[in-house]
């Protein structure tokens, strides 16, 4: 248990690290984030010469950002300490070493919290800090008395009425110690259909072909969150449907909405949102009446006159008018106080008078994200010069971040030059109309939902918004393009680090390609481009629809060969690795290898090929995937040295076949080659890292060889090189395929439960079905080992799903584990029936790997049946197989079996 001040005061200040707050003389001062952040490091190291490295690391973690940064952000904070309290140095400057924060601190209440989640815990988005709220500590009251019942909460008001700064307060302030928030912010969907992918992100949930929301029900369950769904006005019907399934599944799950409207469902509890208090137009109220009003002191305080003693009473009763005018509107309330702030009585007074044109200058550290008011927008942007409205209006084609080279893509549409688009894009930045952050080092642009919202409106009725939709499509593509290219040398954290968040703008620029008055050309060829993004998100089931609909429209000879084979092969992908092995895989695989013959693209009919084979495989046919991968490479003439993730389904495909041998001699070359690889090599476009697939497939050899120890540390490397890359579909494979087998036969029940484990969790998070299926299987394996009957059922339920769903490889060992199982619960004949399918099934033959291990089991099962003779002969081929393989695992595992039964092969 970590223990820490929940306020620091020194002189006249108080800090408030929870509330982002500094307060003087008991009012809020208005200070920047980073500002902020300085003070409080410095604040919590006071005496300490903090360094300036450890300063970058805490207010900018990850980013490259200049020295000159800092200066300005201690500079700020210094004038502002100094604007309040200029007889006072509090934070010195140490020469050469960084800052100290020299003033006494007075002793402060101290709060006990929980140690934060460890990496292993879930990736929640944590919601926005909250500025100091006025008049809303009943809301805050109603909120926390409701969250105690069943059902959800939703906060209901008008916009720019604040739901969201009272949605994160009130969840702060009910959640216990170590209990995680999260927040889901839908401001930035403009589909419904996008309302899933959005939540399951914030909370950690795959975007994978099968139902997230489950994965959301499961979370809500065990990790307890408060879940903040922020803005579901726009998506209303959606959120509705999903937030009633939740509160059915989870009754007593802890969640906050906000909405202009009520979601209208069984579970819903409707807050609605009051209006700040202000005093009734035309009534008499003095002075001391008018500052109790929370709308007014909204207003001083935003105007920097809440410390003022001397206030002239006219002043507060102007500004009581403006809050009635405005109808209590906390947004609308800021912005007239921004404008206003140093202005008397009767200024303030004529400012106003005819309207609030003149309101354009809101709170520089406001989330933006909240200015939802039509009105006050309209206001700032008809003080705009023509060419920055007409910026505002093109900029709102980016659903997400951008930059200043994707902003000057498009000023053509509005016959913007480069020099009046930047100097127009910094103003907008400089009227908090844009939003700007440094990410990664690199500045980045974006709209908040409200602002993008009104420019979209104006925009739409605009006369160069088809333009300006075709410039921010061909950009968009550019950026694919880009990525594309980018994607076969760098890594997988690196690449998604760079690429990730371009789904909003990709979803955009694809909606109008395909839609009336868009260029299906250029729609094809985003998806064309767009192909590895989706599969590095496994965000298969989007990706599918958008190949579905670039096929039908690439009908009319749009689409090329070749982009049509890339198309089917990652249509292909897809229906692999589905929960359930798509039934048209198989053409579709067929299909993509033609396209590519015919496009003479012969790199490209290597992947089809390959993957072919890995559907074949896993289907049950590692023979037929031999033969086709071969043949090809004879037809092709392909060097197999040169074509290394070929190379490596090549001998793992000959691992089942039981040519250990020649599996041996490739792999050999290939840890040589490539096992060493960096994380700057990337996927070897089979899906899975190359060093990873070469481990794992080695591991899995060497524990057939009998080299035990050396697979474990093989797959143990797979295991760790998958994780640091946080790539999951390596990751699976790694422990899928090699890593929780091998430890299971070895009889290593604890390593095999903690393997079991992660596999369960990459299955929860990617929905491949045979990760799902066979940490099934494993998981009622050890069970069944431990002495638990259940498990035995559970091993035979996943077989059985497993082959239902088309993954059959391996399943004929499963099935001889299975029935070894059985034996030893002293079942003869469930014995017999486990395993005598898979000795009928036809395809059994091309497995010839597990050969060995079903005759040792058949041979127990006849010798239980008293048919030694039967038994003895048995084993005895088992024996022969395992010799002509060199599966040197499954000779002792025959040779122990020998020696328990007492029967000598014939």
């Amino acid at each position: 248990m970590q223990t820490e001040r929940s306020s620091f005061r020194f002189g006249e200040f108080e800090l408030i690290p929870d509330r982002q707050a500094l307060l003087h003389r008991g009012e809020p001062i208005s200070l920047g984030g980073r500002a902020f952040d300085i003070l409080t490091l410095l604040v919590r190291r006071a005496g300490e010469i903090v360094s300036k490295a450890e300063l970058f690391a805490h207010v900018w973690p990850g980013y490259l950002v200049h020295e000159h940064n800092l200066k300005v952000n201690v500079g700020n904070l210094r004038r502002v300490l100094a604007a309040c309290d200029p007889a006072t140095d509090y934070v010195a400057t140490i020469a050469g070493r960084g800052y100290k924060f020299v003033a006494a601190l007075d002793s402060a209440k101290e709060i006990h919290l929980a140690p934060s989640a460890g990496p292993d815990g879930p990736r929640l988005s944590p919601p926005p800090s909250a500025p100091h709220l006025y008049g809303r500590e009943d809301a805050i009251h109603q909120i926390a008395e409701r969250m105690r019942q069943n059902g959800y909460v939703t906060i209901v008001g008008p916009g720019g009425a604040g739901k969201t700064s009272i949605a994160v307060t009130a969840a702060q302030h009910c959640r216990t110690a170590g209990q995680p928030v999260a927040f889901v912010d839908l401001s930035t969907l403009n589909s419904a259909q996008f309302v899933i992918p959005a939540m399951a992100a914030a909370l950690g949930i795959s975007l994978g072909i099968d139902d997230p929301i489950a994965g959301v029900i499961a979370l809500l369950r065990a990790e307890r969150p408060i879940l903040i769904i922020d803005n579901c006005e726009h998506v209303i019907a959606t959120t509705a449907a999903l937030l009633e399934r939740i509160s059915h599944a989870v009754p007593d799950a802890q969640i906050i909405a906000t909405s202009r409207e009520p979601l209208r469902t069984r579970h819903e509890q409707v807050l609605h949102l009051a209006k700040l208090g202000f005093p009734e137009p035309g009534t008499a109220t003095s002075f001391e009446e008018a500052l109790q009003y929370p709308a007014v002191r909204l207003f001083l305080a935003k105007a920097g006159r809440a410390e003022d003693a001397d206030l002239d009473p006219a002043y507060v009763q102007a500004v009581a008018a403006i809050c009635a005018r405005l109808d209590g509107l906390a947004l609308a309330i800021e912005l007239a106080a921004g404008t206003a702030g140093g202005f008397d009585a009767d200024a303030l007074t004529d400012l106003f008078r005819d309207g609030f044109g003149a309101m354009h200058r809101g709170p520089r550290d406001a989330p933006l994200r909240h200015q939802t008011l039509e009105a006050a927008l309209d206001w700032s942007y008809r003080l705009l010069p023509e060419h920055e409205a007409v910026l505002l209006e093109l900029l709102s084609v980016f659903a997400g971040r951008f930059s200043a080279e994707d902003a000057e893509s498009i000023y053509a549409a509005g016959g913007i030059d480069s020099m009046a688009g930047r100097d127009g894009l910094g103003q907008l930045v400089a009227k908090s109309l844009v939003s700007a952050d440094v990410i990664a080092g690199t500045l980045r642009y974006r709209l908040v939902e409200s602002t993008w919202i009104y420019a979209s409106q104006r925009l739409l009725g605009s006369h160069h918004i088809d333009v300006a939709k075709r410039l921010f499509a061909a950009r968009v593509l550019a950026r694919m393009q880009r990525a594309e290219r980018e994607w076969s040398y760098q890594s997988s954290r690196e690449w998604l680090g760079r690429y990730g968040e371009q789904m909003d703008d990709l979803r955009a620029a694809i909606r109008w390609a395909f839609g009336p008055g868009g260029d299906a050309r250029i729609g094809i060829d985003l998806v064309a481009a767009a192909l590895p993004l989706w599969q590095e998100l496994s965000a298969f089931q989007e990706m599918l629809a958008a190949i579905e609909q670039a096929l039908v429209s690439g009908g009319d000879g749009d689409l090329s060969l070749r982009s049509r084979a890339r198309m089917l092969m990652a249509q292909a992908w897809a229906m692999t690795l589905a929960s359930q092995v798509h039934p048209r895989t198989g053409e579709v695989w067929r299909e993509s290898i033609r396209c590519a013959d015919a496009a003479r693209d012969s790199d490209l009919a290597l992947q089809a090929v390959c993957g072919e084979a890995v559907y074949l495989a896993y289907s049950g046919r590692p023979m037929k995937a031999l033969r086709s991968m071969l043949d090809f490479a004879k037809s092709a003439d392909v060097d197999w040295t040169k074509a290394p993730g070929g190379m490596r389904f090549l001998a793992h495909d000959e691992i089942y076949i039981g040519r250990l041998a020649s599996a041996d001699s490739r792999l050999q070359f290939l840890q040589q080659a490539w096992g060493e690889a960096g994380d700057e090599q990337g996927l070897s476009r089979f899906q899975v890292d190359l060093p990873v697939a070469i481990d794992l497939s080695s591991s899995l050899l060497a524990w057939l060889q009998g080299r035990s120890a050396a697979s474990a540390e093989l797959a143990d490397r797979a295991v760790a090189r998958a994780s640091s890359l946080d790539h999951m579909i390596s990751l699976g494979n790694a422990i899928c395929l090699a890593g929780l087998p091998t430890a299971f036969l070895d009889g290593q029940l604890a390593r095999a439960e903690d393997l079991q484990r992660r596999l369960a969790e990459v299955a929860r998070r990617e929905s491949v079905g045979i990760y799902e299926g066979t940490a099934r299987f494993f998981a009622g394996a050890i069970a069944a080992a431990r002495g638990h009957g259940d498990g035995l059922e559970t091993m035979a339920n996943s077989i059985d799903a497993l082959w239902a769903s088309g993954w059959r490889l391996r399943t004929s060992l499963y099935r001889s584990l299975l029935a070894e199982a059985w034996l030893r619960a002293g079942d003869c004949e469930r014995a017999a029936r486990a395993l005598r399918p898979v000795l009928e099934w036809r395809d059994v033959r091309q497995e010839r790997w597990s050969h060995p291990e079903l005759w040792r089991v058949a041979a127990l099962i006849a010798a239980q049946s008293g048919k030694r003779d039967v038994a003895g002969r048995y084993f005895r081929q088992g024996f022969s197989r395992s010799a002509s393989m060199g599966t040197a695992a499954f000779t002792r595992r025959i040779e122990a079996s020998i020696a328990e039964s007492g029967i000598r092969p014939d």
